[in-house]
């Protein structure tokens, strides 16, 4: 049974469905015209950035115009800002190799939102890592935009799973490498260099990033425990003792929060990192598989099904502990792994489609999500 559990944290199976959305949007979306010249391939992106971020109404008699104008033999994304059809200011952004092109365009439509000084549009321009299962024992780790429209793969050879941006700038991951035992590596995406952190029997990997802190989980004494540590005076201390399964810590606020199965079945708990008092989060369907905290919110993906026969239903829930509101974030499927922008502005997630997988963004304020399909089995992801 307890197999049956770590396989089903680790891995979390889904099922794709059509998902809706229970928020409300801002109205009054500024009115702008958008015009594109190049390769269909880029204006396709710029097409999805507008259409994803939903913070403008696009118009051609609109009084502001933004040119798009890219340029594949000299690499080089031109933009153009109107006003009455009069030229302001002119942007320009290059890039050393035409693949790379999804990013100049997120950072573009994420430049003109800033212009508009507009809700936080950060999630246009972070990278995505993933680890994608490619064979039996084998995994690779890939960066991405978040369209999963740019892909490299940067870490091959063996088992490379559960990656996580190291710094805030995205220059370094960590990630489990399994060998004779799973070891934990730092990877310098600038300078191609890999540096060993510890390694541990059983479990060893990072589930978050505080500063100069991680959460682990690791089993060196065979049961998988929440640890923290802190690389500012080298120590690892040991956050959860429990006789059973307690994976998968996040900080949040005061408080780190985790999944559990010390009711018989994984359910996600909160602990004070002060007083040490635990308690359940959300008292709602079962298997809660996945969490992820951003200010004073988390989002929670829980079992509401029981078939024996079929897959189950995993949805994911919005919590806020200021007025322990809760809200809906999906209605059918299998939806598990969720993963809060760098903003708090939308909410990425796994989701599988027979034996393959696809990443979900769901946009809290717009009330819209996107899928974006892979053609193997995504093992994890973070941006």
């Amino acid at each position: 049974m307890k197999r049956l559990i770590v396989t089903i944290i680790i891995f979390f199976s889904f099922l794709f469905s059509k998902e809706y959305v229970i928020t409300k949007y801002i109205e009054d979306k500024p009115i702008i015209n958008v015009t594109f010249k190049g390769p269909d391939q880029v204006k396709k992106i710029v097409d999805m950035d507008f259409k994803v971020l939903d913070h403008f109404e696009i118009n051609e008699s609109a009084k502001y115009s933004f040119d798009f104008n890219y340029d594949k033999v000299t690499k080089t994304l031109k933009v153009i800002y109107k006003k009455d059809n009069q030229p302001f200011l002119i942007k320009k952004y290059r890039s050393r190799s035409y693949a790379y092109f999804p990013f100049l365009i997120h950072r573009a439509v994420y430049d003109i939102n800033e212009y508009f000084q507009l809700p936080s549009a950060k999630f246009l321009i972070r990278k995505v890592i993933y680890s994608l299962l490619t064979a039996p024992k084998e995994a690779s780790i890939y960066l991405s935009d978040y369209t999963l429209s740019y892909k490299k793969r940067i870490i091959s050879g063996g088992l490379n799973i559960f990656p996580k941006w190291a710094d805030k700038k995205q220059t370094k991951i960590y990630f489990t490498k399994y060998e004779r035992t799973p070891v934990l590596y730092e990877y310098n995406l600038l300078t191609g260099k890999k540096k060993k952190i510890l390694k541990s029997v059983g479990i060893l990997i990072v589930s978050d990033v505080k500063d100069d802190k991680i959460l682990l989980t690791m089993a060196p004494e065979g049961q998988p425990d929440v640890y923290l540590m802190d690389f500012n005076n080298k120590t690892i201390k040991r956050i959860t003792k429990y006789p059973g399964i307690d994976v998968n810590g996040k900080f949040w606020e005061d408080k780190i929060v985790f999944v559990s199965d010390r009711y018989g079945q994984p359910y996600v708990f909160e602990k004070d990192l002060k007083s040490g008092v635990l308690r359940r989060v959300l008292h709602h369907g079962k298997n809660q598989v996945g969490v992820d905290a951003y200010n004073k919110n988390l989002v929670i993906s829980t079992r509401e099904t029981a078939n024996a026969f079929k897959p189950n239903t995993f949805n994911l829930f919005l919590i806020n502990s200021q007025d322990d509101s809760l809200k809906r974030l999906t209605m059918k499927g299998q939806n598990s792994y969720p993963n809060f922008s760098v903003d708090g502005s939308s909410v990425m997630f796994i989701k599988r489609e027979h034996f393959s997988s696809k990443i979900g963004i769901i946009r809290l304020g717009e009330n819209k999500v996107f899928y974006y399909p892979l053609s193997k089995m995504l093992q994890s992801f973070d941006w």
